[in-house]
């Protein structure tokens, strides 16, 4: 019983502050501990997300100069194959040239020359008076077909020389409304539809070759022209059209027979 008491006192003797002082906190473990710095894997996902952006640029970057470099190749190929067409236009005009001076030369010969009647002493005098109307005719027909050639001449060199394709077309078409009936018509539509089809103006084209098949078909461009409408009228989607013109021009001989041919194997059944 005493020393009961005597603890009870001895306990008594401590004040709470001490007691509370040597209280140890309790802690929970099962309780994550607080953040006092970034977590690793934030700064890990961040330098990933900035690499990642970085590829990227770089990427699109090696992207747009190969555009680049291709649209400056299409370039460089779009001239050689316009330098192409113009010679082949070149080579085709001379030619034009030289069949076109040719056929003024034998007609002027023939409007020149007509054919003299025999002698008749009792009608002499109404064939001289004949004659003299016919060398009027002739010289007459020489000079419009000098003033023909020229004026064809002037749209050929606009086209020729001085490479001047509106122009040529304004002068073409000019000489076809001056002179429906001139020998150098069917060359005239001719090289319009050739110019046309140069330029990209399909319709104008399939009109200008339409015109020399039609009016001209005997025409030495007339085979031609059905070659040339072919290819337009196929490229249009009027495929029967397009077949009954390209065989047409395959039936006829030379160059456009073969190119005609072809172009029927490789597009058509």
């Amino acid at each position: 019983m005493k020393s009961a008491i005597a603890l009870l006192i001895l306990l008594s003797c401590f004040s709470p502050s001490i007691l509370a002082q040597n209280l140890t906190p309790v802690v929970d473990l099962s309780s994550p501990a607080p953040s006092t710095s970034a977590e690793p894997s934030a700064v890990v996902t961040s330098t990933a997300t900035v690499s990642a952006s970085s590829d990227r640029y770089y990427q699109m970057q090696i992207l747009q100069e190969e555009v680049q470099m291709l649209r400056g190749m299409i370039e460089e190929l779009n001239y050689e194959l316009q330098q192409i067409k113009q010679r082949q236009m070149d080579d085709y005009l001379d030619i034009d040239r030289r069949l076109s001076a040719i056929a003024a030369g034998s007609a002027s010969s023939s409007t020149a020359q007509p054919q003299q009647a025999p002698y008749n002493s009792v009608g002499a005098a109404q064939t001289n008076s004949a004659r003299a109307a016919d060398s009027s005719q002739a010289t007459n027909d020489a000079v419009d077909i000098a003033v023909m050639k020229a004026s064809y001449d002037n749209a050929s060199n606009l086209l020729l020389k001085q490479r001047d394709m509106d122009s040529a077309v304004l002068a073409f078409k000019q000489h076809i409304d001056d002179y429906p009936s001139s020998p150098y018509a069917a060359n005239a539509y001719y090289w319009l539809g050739e110019i046309y089809l140069l330029q990209g103006q399909d319709e104008l084209s399939r009109q200008a070759f339409t015109s020399v098949v039609e009016q001209h078909p005997d025409h030495s461009k007339s085979m031609d022209s059905r070659f040339k409408l072919g290819k337009i009228y196929y490229q249009l989607g009027e495929v029967d059209r397009a077949r009954e013109l390209l065989e047409a021009a395959a039936q006829s001989s030379g160059n456009v027979a073969s190119k005609a041919r072809d172009y029927l194997n490789n597009n058509f059944d």
